[in-house]
């Protein structure tokens, strides 16, 4: 299988659970090796947002999501197909995609 994300990218956050859809637009970095997430018997990547700032969180399937902040030593996993790796190409080494990208996702109102 093909993955779209590999270890040390940068990374935004595409989808999500109905209850953590506040998180799309976040910027993470991701870690492998990939690990199964319980919630959605998928396995994923372990990311943590580039901000120190709280991010919805859902331990358990029928539970409310709660916001925490999230660190390497716990970090949080998400699917590769949710995410959508930054990667800039030597003919483009800035931001401006990205940026962009968050612009188009803002006006959309995927992020509150």
């Amino acid at each position: 299988m093909t993955w779209r994300c590999k270890h040390g990218d940068l990374a935004v956050i595409i989808n999500e659970t109905p209850q953590c859809r506040g998180n799309i637009g976040l910027i993470v970095q991701v870690r492998g090796p990939l690990e199964h997430i319980g919630i959605l018997d998928l396995y994923g990547w372990r990311i943590k947002p580039i901000h120190n700032k709280k991010v919805l969180v859902q331990m358990h399937k029928n539970a409310d999501a709660e916001f925490q902040t999230i660190y390497w030593k716990y970090p949080r996993s998400i699917p590769d197909a949710w995410l959508l790796p930054i990667r800039p190409t030597d003919d483009d080494l800035d931001i401006s995609d990205a940026e962009e990208l968050l612009k188009s996702i803002n006006l959309k109102d995927y992020i509150q």
